[in-house]
């Protein structure tokens, strides 16, 4: 069967995939690359570990030329955010990584510089602005390599860019990537020629910008089989970034759409209709393409929120070393089951903050540190556990729009714990639905490229399938939970206030 040929370059890997138009996912391979990392914050990849790695997961599910004969397009995603300079026969350096923290003093600088000129980078860009701005990293080099800066030809933002750069297809962005670097204009969604100058990049090396949530780009050549190890002539499609990716391959893309993740860390991922507000939060605002995927072909199109958490499973993970003696994740909730059996379901009666590494949502303060409060004579271990869990829960319901009785799709390795599910279900007061989303990106991938080649197909949302297990939350508990929204949400600011007295 004709197959969609789908490649996430993520932040360690290539993961590839054969994906039919009925939404099998097929065969599957992956390669890994090294990140290298600098005492003085750096992060940096290779680009030419990129292509080789997305050659080798290739070659890995096509093991014959024949074998592509049988492909109707590539789609590719990968992490956003990264800093790569295309020059002659080259990038000529290395990809300095959205978690690289060496351009703090630019971010100040190019903030200071733009404000003189009566502009707010955040509410121009939508989001807080710090040294893993794209902008900040680029003003950075110009000041410690600027003979690679006078050698660029075109600047690309991952490696999605990069290798659409290599295929010989020119220099594309999408929308959601663009949003995270910094350099992105939110309200006419295109680049911010003030940003680009305060960083000192022309705006002849900006990529162009994709508008849709799947952009055909065009088709390969001749080198793509020597470069991936692909038949020429194969339509390439550029699909949103991976946060966009992997939502589309979740929820979809339709405002309204939400999911949780509960890996070590957490987010909440939203899509709003609306921009996004003019006093930018502590959440992430990312922009969406027009099109398909419910998004309509009229307006800007709409955004996606992301609000992260720095400790989900990792708060679980210190609650059961540091109160439970260390005992297994399977063996805590044994003990919660123990306990929701003497008590039943509702508020422990204490309040956790999980924010044991700092904190990015509700607020951002990397000195925040985790807290509990109402501690009584009968408190014990278990309860400060179930608290902790309680904890994570409530932050994730911060990010809640409006009261809404949807479903509410959670994913990560959090969603083995039936306990944590049921508290997650009361904390927000909706029902929970586990999403298995390990082939998320890759889902994503094959939606937007079905639809940008006019596929017909039945590719779903992984949310939008018969598998995965539901929880429904407990009225009464439902209701006491919501009466402790606010008591937590200022618990951040109690914390913070005691933290600095310390």
């Amino acid at each position: 069967m004709p197959s969609l040929l789908c490649l996430d370059l993520g932040t360690s890997a290539a993961k590839a995939a054969l994906i039919d138009l009925d939404g099998t996912c097929g065969a599957q391979a992956s390669s890994e690359y090294p990140t290298r990392r600098t005492a003085d914050g750096g992060a940096e990849q290779d680009p030419g570990d990129w292509v080789r790695a997305a050659r080798t997961a290739i070659t890995r599910l096509l093991p014959s030329s024949a074998a592509g004969d049988d492909l109707l397009a590539l789609s590719l995603t990968g992490q956003m955010q990264d800093l790569v300079l295309e020059t002659e026969g080259g990038t000529g350096s290395p990809a300095i990584l959205y978690s690289d923290t060496r351009a703090g003093a630019e971010a100040e600088e190019l903030r200071a510089q733009l404000a003189a000129e009566g502009i707010s980078w955040d509410e121009l860009t939508g989001n807080q602005q710090d040294a893993s701005s794209c902008a900040a990293m680029f003003r950075r080099l110009h000041r410690v390599d600027p003979g690679l800066v006078r050698r660029a030809r075109q600047v690309v933002f991952g490696p999605a860019g990069h290798l659409v750069h290599r295929l010989g297809l020119g220099a594309w962005c999408d929308p959601t990537t663009a949003a995270a670097t910094g350099l992105l204009d939110h309200r006419t969604r295109s680049w911010s020629a003030p940003v680009a100058r305060a960083a000192g990049l022309a705006a002849p090396l900006l990529p162009a910008l994709t508008h849709r949530a799947g952009q055909l780009l065009g088709r390969t050549g001749a080198s793509a089989t020597a470069l991936l190890g692909l038949p020429a002539g194969l339509p390439v499609v550029l699909p949103p970034g991976d946060a966009g990716a992997t939502t589309l391959g979740i929820v979809g893309l339709a405002p309204g759409e939400d999911y949780a993740y509960l890996g070590t860390s957490g987010w909440r991922a939203s899509v709003l209709a609306a921009a996004p507000p003019s006093q930018p939060g502590a959440s992430h605002h990312l922009a969406l393409g027009t099109g398909d995927h419910g998004l309509g072909d009229h307006g800007a199109g709409p955004t996606l929120r992301i609000s992260a958490l720095l400790a989900a499973g990792a708060a679980a993970d210190w609650a059961r070393e540091a109160l439970l003696g260390g005992v297994t994740p399977d063996g805590a909730d044994a003990l919660l089951e123990e306990r929701e059996h003497r008590h039943g379901r509702g508020p422990t009666g204490l309040l956790a903050l999980p924010s044991i590494l700092g904190e990015r949502y509700p607020v951002r303060d990397a000195d925040l540190r985790g807290a509990v409060i109402g501690i009584g004579p009968r408190t014990r271990a278990i309860d400060l556990y179930a608290a902790m869990l309680e904890g994570v829960a409530h932050a994730i319901a911060h990010g809640e729009e409006g009261a809404t009785s949807r479903p509410l799709a959670i994913t990560g390795g959090g969603t083995a714990s039936q306990p944590w599910l049921r508290i997650i279900a009361d904390v927000t007061g909706r029902p929970v639905r586990t999403v298995d989303g390990a082939d998320a990106a890759l889902i994503g991938c094959a939606l937007a490229a079905a639809d940008a080649l006019g596929l017909e197909h039945r590719i779903l949302p992984l949310a939008a399938r018969a598998d995965g297990r539901s929880v429904a939350p407990d009225p009464a508990a439902a209701a006491a939970h919501r009466a402790l929204r606010p008591a937590h949400r200022a618990l951040y600011a109690a914390a913070a206030e005691v933290g600095a007295l310390r």
